[in-house]
């Protein structure tokens, strides 16, 4: 233990070695956080836009043709983020907001060479390809944490997505209208969002956070209205101010959508069929708070997964595809406790039945999934920024058919009772992008089975200027049978200088042996803990040929929980370039220079297996992706200090765009690997 440690500090001073940083400059950094917060400098001076109240109709045909386009006041004087962080943006840019007691409009005009406006189709939610676009994003409670952004591309597709500070959802989906417009001056835009597809808070005249931004693809600049600095954490919490939308209406927000279905099976010369039918409501309380209901619902529409051939000892997690479970959930994606999967998922106990099969008996039917009768969800923040979120489901119990091959006699087993998930949310937005949350899950079945409760407190608390943070987490699980409760912990903590040049962060996590929150929540594996020394050196502004750069080193260092042993020491690195020509390139290592042990793959308790000393560095390539013909390629060199072994892996992938339309990338990978 003491010779680990020995190590761990080691590798300290050699990453900050690496970084050309001082030791004493961790420690002023550290003092910085524990003492001085709050004493930093005034966060800079957000810019305001008026919004314009209108009377009159509003085609959205991207012309902004309307006379009281040109009569609203307007944001102009765009910033870039990339790729000279503060320079003002090459083209001008000028965008307006208009409201009416259904909507809030935005008018843009991208000032350009409409010969050089980059368009090219894309997927919806897909604004990454070649193309031009322009995007709102909208902070309704103020609270610089949360926020709708919709984005426009001059090809015409639409994004929709929530941010809460730098991390975004894209699952989200609401309806809205845009259409945009290349002219003689570049390109215009117009969005009408009905005020049934955001949420804010019910006072007289609101007060949003706002910002713009535009890209120029063939310069990859990145443009913001209201000044956002790269090297500093919080997107949404560096937005300028939108004023003068007063006096509107609250919504109607209410939808009834019944359905119907059938389902004809034939397997082997044998037909089945089932018909079904059922309704999904959603309803808003109020400004803030909707309630979304499902009876007996149906999801053979929904998108198949693209399944995965599972060699490892840990659990595939796959997305989630059904509507119902992707929109308005983003209150409840905390610390992976609420995996919706769960939810009409596999049967609880779906091996039941091969493990009580007498003589000659067969399993002719085991259901893959549960039947929900229903499920609902609340959700909402109210004008105090406490986010709220209630979830109920109910799923039918199943049973499994197991025949006599003789008699041909059937009987069941109950592979999943009669099943009630439960998950609560209390999420409170604090000054200086931090926050306090707090979330409960529950599964009760009914008989035959066992319960699970798991309750989480998770914190994040920053300094004003967001140059330094403390975060962390506490989890506690229960699994409820016939005899004692068996109770499981997790802990988490992570602090450091999130802000600047220069970025460093310590956080380390422990997981009991017991802690199994996967009722309802996704963990793949538990029975083990951590420590971790990460720091980050990025240069945002272009200097010599190079455009960006950014550099990475990390120390890890990995125990078993229960017994306490040693499992894993390495040191990461990654470097990344971005010249001026927009050719990338980068390297990657990783140092594993102690033997390590594999406590998981065995699948045994007590057995783990060896994994020696062992070195790996990879670099890779990839070229303008503007032009028509771009190529990624990479090369990978591991080997191990045993035996001799070792191997590579070449992938090279060219790509070719033959239109806006049309485009084709072809991947082909080879290697060898030694012993």
């Amino acid at each position: 233990m003491q010779f680990h440690t020995f190590l761990l500090l080691w590798g300290n001073i050699l990453s900050l070695f690496t970084f050309h940083c001082l030791y004493k400059r961790i420690l002023f950094s550290f003092g910085c956080l524990l003492l001085c917060v709050g004493v930093f400098a005034q966060a800079p001076a957000k810019r305001a836009l008026n919004a314009v109240r209108i009377h009159d109709k509003i085609t959205i045909d991207g012309k902004l043709d309307e006379p009281i386009w040109q009569q609203a006041e307007k944001a102009t004087g765009f910033t870039q983020l990339a790729n000279h962080p503060g320079d003002g943006s090459i083209c001008q840019t000028a965008v307006s907001i208009l409201y009416d007691d259904g909507y809030v409009y935005i008018g843009a005009m991208m000032y350009d060479n409409p010969d050089s406006i980059l368009k090219q189709l894309s997927a919806r939610d897909d604004y990454s390809n070649n193309t031009d676009y322009f995007g709102v994003l909208f902070d309704t409670y103020f609270d610089k944490q949360n926020a709708f952004q919709f984005v426009v591309t001059a090809a015409g597709v639409q994004t929709d997505s929530k941010l809460n500070g730098d991390n975004e959802d894209g699952s989200w989906n609401t309806t809205w209208y845009s259409d945009e417009n290349i002219n003689a001056k570049g390109w215009s835009v117009e969005i009408k969002i009905p005020y049934t597809a955001i949420r804010f808070p019910n006072i007289e005249e609101q007060v949003w956070g706002v910002n713009f931004f535009r890209s120029i693809r063939r310069t990859r600049e990145l443009a913001y209205w209201n000044k956002v600095e790269p090297q500093k954490q919080g997107l949404v919490g560096q937005s300028g101010v939108l004023n003068g939308i007063k006096e509107i209406d609250e919504p109607l927000r209410l939808a009834l959508i019944p359905y119907a279905s059938a389902y004809l099976n034939n397997y082997a010369g044998s037909n089945s069929y089932s018909i079904n039918g059922g309704v999904d409501v959603k309803y808003g309380f109020d400004e803030s708070f909707t309630l979304d209901m499902t009876l007996i619902p149906d999801f053979g529409q929904t998108r198949f997964d693209n399944k995965v051939l599972n060699l490892s000892p840990f659990e595939v997690k796959y997305d989630e595809r059904r509507y119902f479970f992707t929109e308005g959930v983003d209150l409840f994606n905390k610390n992976d406790l609420f995996y919706s999967r769960r939810i009409g998922g596999v049967p609880v106990n779906i091996n039941k039945p091969n493990d009580n099969l007498n003589t000659n008996e067969v399993v002719t039917d085991n259901p893959l999934t549960t039947r929900l009768y229903n499920a609902t969800k609340i959700t909402g923040r109210t004008t105090h920024n406490l986010g709220i979120g209630f979830f109920n489901a109910v799923s039918a119990p199943v049973d499994a058919t197991i025949t006599d091959t003789i008699t041909h006699q059937q009987r069941h087993i109950q592979t999943s009772p009669l099943t009630n998930y439960n998950a609560i949310v209390l999420d409170q937005a604090l000054k200086n992008n931090s926050y306090l949350s707090f979330i409960n899950t529950n599964v009760t079945r009914k008989e035959n089975s066992y319960n699970a409760n798991v309750s989480a407190l998770m914190f994040r608390f920053s300094d004003k200027p967001n140059k330094y943070s403390v975060e962390g987490s506490m989890d506690v699980s229960q699994i409820y049978t016939t005899s004692k409760p068996d109770i499981g912990e997790r802990y988490y903590l992570k602090l450091g200088k999130i802000s600047g040049n220069y970025t460093w962060k310590f956080n380390t996590l422990s997981i009991s042996d017991a802690f199994n929150p996967n009722d309802m929540g996704y963990l793949d594996r538990n029975n083990y803990r951590f420590f971790i020394f990460d720091q980050n050196y990025n240069i945002y502004k272009p200097f010599g040929i190079v455009n960006r750069m950014y550099n990475h080193i990390g120390i890890d260092y990995y125990r078993v929980y229960n017994p306490d042993v040693f499992q894993k020491f390495k040191i990461d690195g990654s470097n990344f370039v971005l010249l001026k020509s927009y050719f990338a390139f980068g390297i990657n290592y990783e140092l594993q220079p102690f033997v390590g042990y594999d406590y998981y793959e065995p699948r045994t308790a007590g057995r783990f297996n060896v994994f020696p000393q062992n070195y790996t560095i990879s670099g890779f390539i990839s070229t303008d992706y503007r032009k028509k013909f771009a190529l990624d390629a990479a090369l990978t060199y591991n080997w191990f200090l045993v035996r001799g072994s070792n191997g590579y892996e070449i992938p090279i992938s060219p790509r070719y765009r033959f239109s806006d339309k049309f485009s084709m990338i072809y991947s082909v990978s080879c290697g060898n690997y030694i012993n």
